[in-house]
């Protein structure tokens, strides 16, 4: 497969998969880096708590069950837009 035909086809992908979670490039792109940003907050006071246990003693196990929570919505999306595609 040469460059211009897998650019192709990596745009077909993500365009297919913007259209199923009904988001432009701009949303898709403030979803993830949002995400990013939550993630990286729940991980810092992992290490936080790593080293002064008293601290942040469930933020990051409430922070996870939040974002597993936004992210199985999210998936909820994608899935019935592709269940509609091939039906």
């Amino acid at each position: 497969m040469g460059e211009d035909e897998w650019l192709k086809m990596f745009s077909r992908k993500c365009k297919a998969h913007l259209s199923s979670v009904n988001m432009n490039a701009w949303q898709h792109f403030k979803f993830a880096f949002g995400f990013l940003v939550e993630l990286k907050k729940a991980e810092l006071a992992l290490l936080l708590h790593m080293f002064v246990p008293r601290c942040c003693d469930t933020y990051a196990s409430d922070k996870i069950k939040e974002l597993a929570s936004k992210l199985e919505d999210h998936n909820k999306l994608h899935l019935n837009f592709l269940e509609e595609d091939d039906g």
